[in-house]
């Protein structure tokens, strides 16, 4: 998942969430006053080093890097070694390492951000987000946030064939869902310019679609108080898709 080609892809054409959601979230974690360089969380005389945030499904580290120049710590995860590379590259002053969500050991954080309907793509489902929800409580400094996107619903997200290209690369595109309307399957086929000859690869996605009352259960439970959105700050998610901003206060800051 996410090869070489599909990750060159993916950083030159499909970065739109990232960079829209970057002023949004900057501009909620002031609210929340979670500010960088960590000036309302340390007391007199300790440690200067930047509050973390943690980005889970970091992708090519393009919100990886306006949470840098921000001032925050950034520690970047993504089950993709193609992915990986390039966000080093994007964002030098992040840290990086490649691991799977349901497996991935978290640092203690101010925020634990998984954008780009990444909590969709874990095998095992929901018992398994549950087992992630509980790991990013307990990684959350005191008025931490988990912010994160999933898919409520799958209409208007199915398509027989979509065509986007680049000056190096093509993809075409099916979506497709089960007969439960419970999986939706992206299936790619990718082409690429390289040393002057075009390469083609394939891949296919599947994805839960998740009712919002599961999974509202599942961070009810593992101790979060939150909201569901179809919009963060001025930038609206696509059609199916909710943005939740979970805390372990009673209130949720910024409404």
């Amino acid at each position: 998942m996410y090869s070489d080609d599909l990750a060159h892809i993916h950083h030159l054409g499909f970065t739109r969430l990232a960079r829209g959601l970057a002023p949004e979230l900057l501009s909620l974690l002031r609210r929340a006053n979670l500010r960088p360089r960590g000036a309302n969380l340390r007391p007199r005389g300790a440690n200067l080093r930047p509050p973390t945030i943690v980005e889970v499904g970091c992708g090519s580290g393009v919100l990886a890097a306006r949470l840098v120049a921000a001032g925050y710590d950034v520690v970047g995860i993504d089950r993709s070694p193609a992915m990986i590379r390039i966000a080093r590259a994007t964002a030098p002053g992040a840290r990086f390492r490649v691991a799977r969500l349901e497996r991935a050991s978290l640092p203690p954080a101010i925020a634990v951000i998984a954008v780009g309907e990444i909590v969709t793509y874990v095998p095992g489902g929901l018992p398994v987000l549950q087992r992630f929800f509980e790991r990013v409580r307990r990684a959350l400094r005191p008025r931490g946030l988990l912010v994160f996107d999933f898919i409520e619903s799958a209409e208007r997200r199915t398509y027989r064939r979509k065509v986007v290209e680049g000056d190096d690369w093509k993809i075409v595109l099916s979506a497709s869902t089960n007969r439960s309307g419970r999986v939706l399957t992206r299936r790619m086929t990718l082409r690429r310019l390289i040393d002057g000859r075009w390469r083609t690869s394939t891949e296919a996605h599947r994805v839960r679609i998740y009712p919002r009352g599961e999974m509202a259960a599942a961070l009810t439970k593992a101790g979060f108080r939150f909201e569901m959105r179809r919009t963060l700050g001025r930038y609206r998610l696509i059609a199916g898709d909710l943005v939740v901003v979970a805390s372990a206060e009673t209130s949720v800051p910024g409404r």
